[in-house]
């Protein structure tokens, strides 16, 4: 997208997602009869975009990423409760409220707007948004939760309602209906440098929401099963290419950087963080690429990484491996003012086939897939492709007998540093104590130096928001760290 073009469209949507100050408006945003209740549909498509990519690109950002065990804390800031297996309610604040406020601008575009393309392309985004919840925090307002004005019956209070029964079902209904409406899209206006994504596509649209339409069925377990091998028809029906993936992408500097390179900056967090033994020593053991590429070395020259909470028991001298960028003023591959938000990345698409076809659902080649994956992977990294076939005939290559395990181990490699929501979404749906993987005993996780849960046990859930909490009446109960969400077994 043109500089100039991005850095317009974000000024424009800036009154869109910044004016609020609390998570109950997307509840209380009630009719006033003395201002216009009309908008232009492009502006509210923007300003959902741009919420979208805060609520899950900034402030959860990196507090997942040390869930996930890609990084620690390093010297310089006391040990975070995060590294502790802590989160208090308020860090949820920012994921639940960007998400439902840019929602509720997604919703605005479904009810008003006639235009067939613009509403296909809110109700992808919408059911993105609704997906992340449910995966993070289990049972959420719903039905009920974008219908506070008056005209939708002034509902303040939105009841809770069931990941399981009631959300995931209205997702996939809301993935179809925009799947139909896009094959009868072509004569409605299409957009433009308003849509942040896309801009316009209406066919990598498409993908996109296939793509998100066969991870909702992978996460319904057998009853998805039947609903996959319905979807699928071939490949080309998903995200399969870099130039593909569902992503926000940003120019940086005063044209519009990436959110958690924002904050970072601002406060000198992104010097804080550094790489952990857990991922360090997969990657060294598996002889992985990736490592100079997800890792600056240290001054020394060398790589050397931290056990997950540890920084309290090393001298104050000792240095360690940063995430790509940390410490580069004009940022690197995985901490960059131009770091994109994705939503869903070709090597993540690619292992939902993958692991849809291992499974027997599909008529695909899971060897295939995963090998695409890693190429794509690599690609992003900035090594070629015969860096990926050397690592996919050696420590990468897939496990014949154990498939899943090779394609959710790869996810978690993948997804350093670029979607630790989506990992750590997948470290604990495909992880279990008869299949341990990443965080049941013989997994690849470490329990944190200072563990708050305990020896070995590690979250399963967010907290629900701490503004939720406190202002709605419909309220069930706040989560514990160890409750789990439907299919998390």
């Amino acid at each position: 997208m043109n500089t100039h073009k991005f850095k317009f469209i974000l000024m424009l949507v800036l009154g869109l997602v910044f004016p609020f100050t609390s998570c109950k408006d997307y509840l209380d945003v009630n009719v006033n009869p003395n201002q216009s209740s009309t908008s232009r549909i492009d502006l509210q498509l923007s300003g959902a975009i741009v919420g979208t990519s805060i609520g899950i690109g900034q402030r959860i950002f990196p507090e997942l990423g040390v869930w996930c065990q890609y990084q620690t804390g390093g010297p310089g800031v006391a040990l975070s409760d995060w590294d502790q297996n802590k989160l208090s309610a308020s860090e949820c604040d920012e994921l639940f409220r960007e998400l439902y406020r840019s929602s509720s601008n997604l919703n605005y575009i479904i009810n008003k707007s006639t235009e067939l393309n613009y509403i296909a392309i809110a109700k992808i985004l919408r059911a993105n948004n609704f997906h992340i919840c449910a995966d993070v925090f289990g049972d959420i307002p719903y039905t009920e939760a974008l219908s506070g004005d008056i005209e939708d019956g002034s509902i303040l209070h939105p009841r809770f309602e069931s990941a399981k029964d009631v959300v995931y079902p209205a997702i996939e209904s809301e993935l179809l209906e925009a799947i139909d409406l896009i094959s009868r899209g072509d004569v409605f206006i299409h957009p433009g440098a308003d849509d942040l994504i896309y801009h316009g596509d209406m066919e990598l649209w498409n993908k996109f929401a296939h793509s998100l339409l066969l991870k909702v069925y992978l996460r319904q377990g057998a009853a998805g099963q039947a609903k996959a091998a319905a979807l699928y028809t071939s490949d080309d029906q998903f995200i399969l290419s870099n130039d593909e993936a569902a992503k926000v992408s940003f120019p940086g500097g005063s044209a519009g950087s990436n959110p958690f390179w924002n904050t970072a900056k601002s406060s000198a967090l992104g010097n804080y963080y550094v790489a952990t033994t857990t991922m360090m020593d997969y990657l060294n053991a598996t002889q992985d690429p990736r490592l100079d590429a997800f890792f600056d070395p240290t001054p020394a020259g060398a790589h050397a990484a931290l056990y997950p909470g540890d920084i309290q028991s090393q001298p104050l001298t000792a240095t360690f491996s940063s995430p790509a960028g940390a410490k580069d003023p004009t940022g690197g591959l995985l901490f960059s003012p131009t770091a994109p938000v994705f939503l869903i990345s070709a090597w993540e698409s690619n292992l939902l086939l993958a692991e849809a076809a291992a499974r027997g659902w599909i008529a695909a080649d899971a060897d295939a897939l995963y090998a695409d994956a890693v190429h794509a992977n690599f690609d992003y990294a900035g090594l070629d492709a015969t860096a990926a076939d050397d690592y996919l005939a050696a420590g990468g290559a897939i496990n014949a007998s154990n498939k899943i395990k090779s394609i959710a181990i790869q996810k978690w490699v993948c997804m350093n540093g670029t979607q630790p929501i989506e990992s750590w979404i997948e470290t604990r749906r495909l992880d279990s104590p008869a299949t341990p993987i990443f965080a049941s005993p013989g997994g690849l996780f470490k329990s944190p130096t200072s563990n708050s849960l305990g020896v070995g046990i590690y979250p399963s859930i967010l907290p629900y928001s701490e503004n939720e909490q406190s202002l709605n009446q419909n309220f069930p109960g706040q989560n514990a760290l160890t409750d789990k969400v439907f299919w998390d077994n």
